[in-house]
Protein backbone atom coordinates (compact mmCIF):
# COMPACT_ATOMS: atom_id res chain seq x y z
CA UNK A 1 0.00 0.00 0.00
CA UNK A 2 1.52 3.02 -1.28
CA UNK A 3 -0.34 5.81 1.62
CA UNK A 4 0.40 4.26 4.98
CA UNK A 5 -1.79 7.13 6.19
CA UNK A 6 -4.89 5.14 5.23
CA UNK A 7 -4.48 2.32 7.14
CA UNK A 8 -7.94 1.19 9.11
CA UNK A 9 -7.93 2.33 12.83
CA UNK A 10 -8.64 -0.51 13.87
CA UNK A 11 -5.50 -2.48 12.08
CA UNK A 12 -2.87 0.16 13.87
CA UNK A 13 -4.34 -1.06 16.91
CA UNK A 14 -3.58 -4.55 16.39
CA UNK A 15 -0.42 -3.22 15.56
CA UNK A 16 -0.02 -0.70 18.21
CA UNK A 17 -0.29 -3.26 20.82
CA UNK A 18 2.47 -5.47 19.68
CA UNK A 19 5.46 -3.14 19.94
CA UNK A 20 8.59 -2.85 22.74
CA UNK A 21 9.08 1.07 24.37
CA UNK A 22 11.77 1.64 21.27
CA UNK A 23 9.33 0.97 18.33
CA UNK A 24 6.25 2.40 19.83
CA UNK A 25 8.19 6.03 19.84
CA UNK A 26 9.16 5.24 15.79
CA UNK A 27 5.52 4.17 15.21
CA UNK A 28 4.00 7.23 16.61
CA UNK A 29 6.47 9.71 13.97
CA UNK A 30 5.32 8.34 11.00
CA UNK A 31 2.37 10.41 10.81
CA UNK A 32 -0.69 12.07 12.56
CA UNK A 33 -3.19 9.15 12.03
CA UNK A 34 -0.32 6.50 13.68
CA UNK A 35 0.49 9.18 16.12
CA UNK A 36 -3.15 9.14 17.19
CA UNK A 37 -3.60 5.58 17.25
CA UNK A 38 -0.75 5.48 20.07
CA UNK A 39 -1.67 7.67 22.03
CA UNK A 40 -5.26 5.95 22.06
CA UNK A 41 -3.43 3.08 23.17
CA UNK A 42 -1.38 5.34 25.87
CA UNK A 43 -4.92 6.55 27.33
CA UNK A 44 -6.07 3.22 27.29
CA UNK A 45 -3.29 2.79 30.02
CA UNK A 46 -2.00 0.30 27.51
CA UNK A 47 1.82 -0.63 27.92
CA UNK A 48 4.00 -1.17 25.39
CA UNK A 49 5.86 -5.10 25.30
CA UNK A 50 8.91 -5.07 27.62
CA UNK A 51 12.07 -4.33 25.79
CA UNK A 52 15.35 -6.25 26.36
CA UNK A 53 17.46 -4.46 28.95
CA UNK A 54 20.23 -2.78 26.96
CA UNK A 55 23.93 -2.21 28.17
CA UNK A 56 24.91 1.65 27.84
CA UNK A 57 28.30 2.45 26.58
CA UNK A 58 28.75 5.92 26.70
CA UNK A 59 30.93 7.69 23.82
CA UNK A 60 32.99 10.60 23.27
CA UNK A 61 31.78 13.02 21.53
CA UNK A 62 34.73 13.20 19.29
CA UNK A 63 33.93 9.26 18.13
CA UNK A 64 29.61 10.21 18.40
CA UNK A 65 28.77 8.77 14.59
CA UNK A 66 25.20 9.33 15.94
CA UNK A 67 25.25 13.02 16.16
CA UNK A 68 24.02 13.34 19.66
CA UNK A 69 21.33 10.14 19.31
CA UNK A 70 21.05 6.94 21.19
CA UNK A 71 22.48 4.14 18.60
CA UNK A 72 20.60 0.38 19.70
CA UNK A 73 22.69 -2.51 18.00
CA UNK A 74 19.89 -5.30 18.70
CA UNK A 75 21.94 -8.02 17.42
CA UNK A 76 22.93 -9.40 19.95
CA UNK A 77 22.69 -11.57 22.92
CA UNK A 78 22.79 -8.78 25.15
CA UNK A 79 21.63 -5.26 23.19
CA UNK A 80 24.19 -2.59 23.43
CA UNK A 81 23.34 1.31 22.82
CA UNK A 82 25.57 3.96 22.45
CA UNK A 83 24.86 6.74 24.19
CA UNK A 84 26.67 10.30 23.39
CA UNK A 85 28.45 12.12 26.08
CA UNK A 86 27.81 15.62 24.95
CA UNK A 87 23.88 17.76 25.67
CA UNK A 88 22.47 19.99 23.55
CA UNK A 89 23.66 20.84 20.01
CA UNK A 90 24.05 24.59 19.93
CA UNK A 91 26.51 24.84 23.21
CA UNK A 92 27.11 20.95 23.73
CA UNK A 93 27.86 20.10 27.30
CA UNK A 94 30.03 17.15 28.47
CA UNK A 95 28.71 14.79 30.97
CA UNK A 96 28.89 11.81 33.02
CA UNK A 97 26.37 9.16 33.83
CA UNK A 98 25.90 8.84 37.48
CA UNK A 99 23.37 5.94 37.47
CA UNK A 100 20.42 4.42 35.95
CA UNK A 101 16.86 3.24 36.84
CA UNK A 102 13.18 3.31 35.46
CA UNK A 103 14.05 4.78 32.05
CA UNK A 104 15.73 7.53 33.21
CA UNK A 105 19.53 8.66 33.46
CA UNK A 106 21.19 10.96 36.05
CA UNK A 107 24.12 12.45 34.69
CA UNK A 108 26.57 15.66 35.44
CA UNK A 109 27.84 18.05 32.82
CA UNK A 110 30.95 20.12 33.02
CA UNK A 111 29.11 22.97 34.25
CA UNK A 112 28.77 21.46 37.29
CA UNK A 113 24.80 21.01 36.40
CA UNK A 114 22.88 17.60 37.32
CA UNK A 115 20.32 16.37 34.88
CA UNK A 116 17.79 13.58 34.77
CA UNK A 117 17.49 11.99 31.17
CA UNK A 118 15.44 10.07 29.38
CA UNK A 119 17.82 8.77 26.51
CA UNK A 120 15.21 7.49 24.01
CA UNK A 121 12.75 10.86 24.05
CA UNK A 122 15.70 12.81 24.95
CA UNK A 123 13.73 14.69 27.82
CA UNK A 124 15.93 16.39 30.27
CA UNK A 125 14.66 17.91 34.08
CA UNK A 126 16.74 19.70 35.96
CA UNK A 127 18.40 18.45 39.67
CA UNK A 128 20.21 20.69 41.83
CA UNK A 129 24.20 21.48 40.76
CA UNK A 130 26.71 19.14 42.49
CA UNK A 131 28.34 22.31 44.12
CA UNK A 132 25.25 22.08 46.68
CA UNK A 133 26.49 18.60 47.93
CA UNK A 134 28.20 19.09 51.24
CA UNK A 135 31.61 20.63 51.66
CA UNK A 136 32.04 21.01 47.45
CA UNK A 137 34.28 24.09 47.48
CA UNK A 138 33.44 24.54 43.72
CA UNK A 139 33.29 23.22 40.45
CA UNK A 140 35.47 22.78 37.20
CA UNK A 141 34.70 20.83 34.43
CA UNK A 142 34.16 17.71 35.84
CA UNK A 143 36.24 18.15 38.55
CA UNK A 144 35.02 18.87 42.14
CA UNK A 145 36.75 20.65 44.23
CA UNK A 146 36.79 19.51 47.96
CA UNK A 147 36.86 22.55 50.69
CA UNK A 148 39.55 19.79 52.39
CA UNK A 149 41.54 20.65 49.29
CA UNK A 150 41.13 17.88 47.13
CA UNK A 151 40.13 17.28 43.82
CA UNK A 152 37.89 14.25 42.60
CA UNK A 153 36.09 13.33 39.38
CA UNK A 154 32.55 13.75 39.46
CA UNK A 155 32.51 9.94 39.09
CA UNK A 156 34.58 9.67 42.54
CA UNK A 157 32.76 11.96 43.82
CA UNK A 158 29.30 10.91 43.56
CA UNK A 159 29.42 6.87 43.59
CA UNK A 160 26.12 6.96 42.31
CA UNK A 161 22.67 8.22 41.45
CA UNK A 162 19.57 6.08 41.42
CA UNK A 163 16.09 7.58 40.48
CA UNK A 164 13.57 5.92 42.68
CA UNK A 165 9.40 6.13 42.47
CA UNK A 166 7.76 8.02 45.16
CA UNK A 167 3.90 8.22 45.50
CA UNK A 168 1.75 9.79 43.29
CA UNK A 169 3.66 9.12 40.30
CA UNK A 170 6.74 11.23 41.10
CA UNK A 171 10.68 10.97 41.52
CA UNK A 172 13.47 11.06 44.26
CA UNK A 173 16.82 10.70 43.27
CA UNK A 174 19.27 9.91 46.06
CA UNK A 175 22.77 10.58 45.42
CA UNK A 176 25.24 8.62 47.45
CA UNK A 177 28.41 10.62 47.61
CA UNK A 178 32.51 9.93 49.30
CA UNK A 179 33.17 11.61 52.48
CA UNK A 180 34.59 10.30 54.77
CA UNK A 181 32.63 7.01 54.42
CA UNK A 182 29.59 6.81 52.24
CA UNK A 183 26.70 9.50 52.79
CA UNK A 184 23.78 10.21 51.11
CA UNK A 185 21.33 13.49 49.67
CA UNK A 186 18.07 13.71 47.81
CA UNK A 187 16.77 16.35 45.50
CA UNK A 188 13.58 15.72 43.02
CA UNK A 189 13.34 17.28 39.69
CA UNK A 190 13.17 21.60 39.75
CA UNK A 191 15.21 21.31 43.11
CA UNK A 192 17.56 24.23 43.95
CA UNK A 193 19.57 22.09 46.77
CA UNK A 194 20.61 18.37 47.91
CA UNK A 195 19.24 17.59 51.20
CA UNK A 196 21.41 15.47 53.36
CA UNK A 197 20.76 12.74 54.99
CA UNK A 198 22.14 12.52 58.80
CA UNK A 199 25.03 10.19 58.76
CA UNK A 200 24.15 8.76 61.74
CA UNK A 201 20.64 7.61 60.31
CA UNK A 202 22.96 5.40 57.97
CA UNK A 203 26.96 4.93 57.83
CA UNK A 204 28.34 3.67 54.79
CA UNK A 205 25.44 2.98 52.02
CA UNK A 206 25.94 1.67 49.15
CA UNK A 207 22.70 0.84 47.42
CA UNK A 208 18.93 1.99 48.15
CA UNK A 209 15.83 0.92 46.60
CA UNK A 210 12.02 0.94 47.07
CA UNK A 211 10.21 -1.85 48.03
CA UNK A 212 6.45 -2.21 48.56
CA UNK A 213 5.89 1.86 49.05
CA UNK A 214 9.12 1.88 51.61
CA UNK A 215 13.09 2.36 51.35
CA UNK A 216 15.77 0.20 52.13
CA UNK A 217 19.35 0.95 52.12
CA UNK A 218 22.46 -1.32 51.95
CA UNK A 219 25.59 -0.72 53.52
CA UNK A 220 29.42 -1.96 52.84
CA UNK A 221 29.31 -3.99 56.44
CA UNK A 222 26.07 -5.64 55.58
CA UNK A 223 23.52 -4.12 57.42
CA UNK A 224 20.06 -3.07 56.32
CA UNK A 225 17.98 -0.08 57.02
CA UNK A 226 14.60 0.97 56.37
CA UNK A 227 12.38 3.42 55.99
CA UNK A 228 8.50 3.49 56.27
CA UNK A 229 8.42 7.01 55.04
CA UNK A 230 10.13 8.28 51.41
CA UNK A 231 9.15 12.04 53.03
CA UNK A 232 11.73 13.35 56.04
CA UNK A 233 14.51 11.02 55.18
CA UNK A 234 16.77 13.52 56.94
CA UNK A 235 15.25 13.20 60.39
CA UNK A 236 13.84 9.90 60.17
CA UNK A 237 14.89 6.76 62.45
CA UNK A 238 15.06 3.82 60.26
CA UNK A 239 14.41 0.49 61.24
CA UNK A 240 17.37 -2.01 61.47
CA UNK A 241 16.77 -5.18 59.66
CA UNK A 242 19.27 -7.69 61.22
CA UNK A 243 22.42 -8.43 59.55
CA UNK A 244 22.64 -10.16 56.09
CA UNK A 245 25.25 -13.51 57.34
CA UNK A 246 28.22 -13.10 55.17
CA UNK A 247 30.11 -16.28 54.29
CA UNK A 248 33.91 -15.73 56.78
CA UNK A 249 35.76 -17.37 53.98
CA UNK A 250 34.75 -14.82 50.99
CA UNK A 251 35.05 -11.23 50.19
CA UNK A 252 31.96 -9.11 49.55
CA UNK A 253 33.26 -7.29 46.56
CA UNK A 254 29.83 -5.36 45.77
CA UNK A 255 26.73 -5.30 47.05
CA UNK A 256 23.22 -4.53 45.93
CA UNK A 257 19.65 -4.12 45.95
CA UNK A 258 17.34 -5.10 43.90
CA UNK A 259 13.19 -5.89 43.13
CA UNK A 260 12.86 -9.14 41.45
CA UNK A 261 9.75 -9.47 38.88
CA UNK A 262 7.65 -11.37 41.27
CA UNK A 263 7.87 -8.53 43.42
CA UNK A 264 10.71 -10.13 45.97
CA UNK A 265 13.10 -7.59 47.47
CA UNK A 266 16.71 -9.73 46.86
CA UNK A 267 20.30 -8.60 48.05
CA UNK A 268 23.08 -9.65 45.40
CA UNK A 269 26.76 -9.79 46.30
CA UNK A 270 29.74 -10.34 44.02
CA UNK A 271 31.98 -12.44 46.12
CA UNK A 272 35.49 -14.13 45.87
CA UNK A 273 37.79 -16.20 48.11
CA UNK A 274 39.43 -14.38 50.99
CA UNK A 275 42.75 -16.68 50.27
CA UNK A 276 42.52 -18.33 46.93
CA UNK A 277 42.72 -17.39 43.37
CA UNK A 278 39.72 -17.14 41.19
CA UNK A 279 36.60 -18.83 42.08
CA UNK A 280 34.42 -15.41 41.93
CA UNK A 281 30.50 -15.53 42.12
CA UNK A 282 27.60 -14.34 43.46
CA UNK A 283 25.10 -14.87 45.99
CA UNK A 284 21.61 -13.67 46.18
CA UNK A 285 19.41 -13.37 49.23
CA UNK A 286 15.80 -12.76 49.40
CA UNK A 287 14.17 -11.19 51.86
CA UNK A 288 10.99 -13.00 53.87
CA UNK A 289 7.52 -12.13 53.37
CA UNK A 290 7.34 -10.42 56.76
CA UNK A 291 10.57 -7.96 55.96
CA UNK A 292 12.51 -9.64 59.20
CA UNK A 293 14.66 -12.35 57.58
CA UNK A 294 17.18 -12.74 54.60
CA UNK A 295 17.19 -16.30 53.43
CA UNK A 296 20.27 -16.99 50.67
CA UNK A 297 18.81 -19.21 47.73
CA UNK A 298 20.21 -20.95 44.46
CA UNK A 299 17.07 -20.59 42.35
CA UNK A 300 14.86 -17.27 41.55
CA UNK A 301 12.84 -18.28 39.23
CA UNK A 302 12.24 -17.04 35.45
CA UNK A 303 14.39 -14.20 36.44
CA UNK A 304 17.71 -12.79 35.52
CA UNK A 305 19.67 -9.87 37.48
CA UNK A 306 22.12 -7.79 35.42
CA UNK A 307 24.48 -6.03 37.76
CA UNK A 308 27.70 -3.80 36.41
CA UNK A 309 29.95 -1.64 38.66
CA UNK A 310 26.97 0.91 40.15
CA UNK A 311 24.19 -1.20 40.28
CA UNK A 312 21.38 -4.28 39.43
CA UNK A 313 18.12 -4.69 37.57
CA UNK A 314 15.82 -7.55 37.25
CA UNK A 315 13.94 -8.73 34.29
CA UNK A 316 11.37 -11.78 33.68
CA UNK A 317 12.91 -13.98 31.39
CA UNK A 318 9.69 -15.06 29.76
CA UNK A 319 9.44 -11.12 28.97
CA UNK A 320 12.77 -11.02 27.81
CA UNK A 321 13.93 -14.49 26.22
CA UNK A 322 17.41 -13.80 24.99
CA UNK A 323 18.19 -14.15 29.04
CA UNK A 324 18.68 -17.32 31.22
CA UNK A 325 16.68 -17.59 33.72
CA UNK A 326 18.07 -18.19 37.66
CA UNK A 327 21.32 -16.06 36.30
CA UNK A 328 23.85 -13.24 36.86
CA UNK A 329 24.74 -11.32 34.30
CA UNK A 330 27.60 -8.91 35.27
CA UNK A 331 28.98 -6.45 32.92
CA UNK A 332 32.75 -4.87 33.31
CA UNK A 333 34.78 -2.32 31.82
CA UNK A 334 38.57 -4.27 31.01
CA UNK A 335 41.48 -2.24 29.54
CA UNK A 336 40.37 -2.45 25.73
CA UNK A 337 36.93 -4.15 25.81
CA UNK A 338 33.87 -4.52 27.72
CA UNK A 339 33.04 -7.84 28.80
CA UNK A 340 29.68 -9.75 29.74
CA UNK A 341 29.94 -12.85 32.41
CA UNK A 342 26.98 -15.24 32.93
CA UNK A 343 26.87 -17.08 36.30
CA UNK A 344 23.98 -19.78 36.38
CA UNK A 345 22.67 -19.71 40.65
CA UNK A 346 21.64 -23.42 40.23
CA UNK A 347 24.57 -26.71 40.65
CA UNK A 348 27.15 -27.27 42.72
CA UNK A 349 29.84 -26.77 40.06
CA UNK A 350 29.48 -22.79 39.33
CA UNK A 351 31.72 -21.24 36.67
CA UNK A 352 31.52 -17.56 35.15
CA UNK A 353 31.02 -17.43 31.01
CA UNK A 354 32.02 -15.41 28.94
CA UNK A 355 28.61 -13.86 27.01
CA UNK A 356 29.95 -10.66 25.20
CA UNK A 357 33.47 -9.01 24.70
CA UNK A 358 32.75 -5.73 23.14
CA UNK A 359 35.93 -3.63 21.86
CA UNK A 360 35.84 -0.67 23.00
CA UNK A 361 35.48 1.80 20.81
CA UNK A 362 37.58 5.06 20.37
CA UNK A 363 36.43 7.66 22.45
CA UNK A 364 34.65 5.20 24.61
CA UNK A 365 33.97 6.75 28.24
CA UNK A 366 33.18 4.36 31.18
CA UNK A 367 31.01 3.18 33.31
CA UNK A 368 28.82 1.44 31.21
CA UNK A 369 25.55 0.18 33.19
CA UNK A 370 22.56 -1.71 31.94
CA UNK A 371 19.36 0.63 31.03
CA UNK A 372 15.83 -0.54 30.85
CA UNK A 373 13.47 1.42 28.48
CA UNK A 374 10.38 2.88 29.68
CA UNK A 375 7.99 4.63 27.73
CA UNK A 376 7.00 7.88 27.98
CA UNK A 377 5.48 10.10 25.20
CA UNK A 378 7.55 12.68 24.13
Amino acid sequence: MADWTGLHGDLLDLIVVRLPVLDLLRFRAVCASWRAAAAAFTARRGQPRPDRLWLLLPADAAADHGHGRLLVRADREVPVATLPACLGRAAPRRFVPLGSARGAVVAADDRGEMHLLDPVTGGRSPLPPVATLPLVARVEGLQVHHRCGAVLPVGALIQKAVPLPTPGGGVMVVAIYRQQRNQWATARPGDRAWKSVAPTSIPAVVDVVVHRGKLYANTRYGMMYMFPELHGLGSASPEIIPSVTRRPDAYVERSFLVESPRGELMQVEQIRPVQAAGGEGFVVRVLDECGETWEETEDIGDAAVLVDAAGAVAASTKECPALRPNTVYFAVDLEGETRVWAYCLAGKHKKIEVVEALPTADGYMPPCFWYSPVYTQP
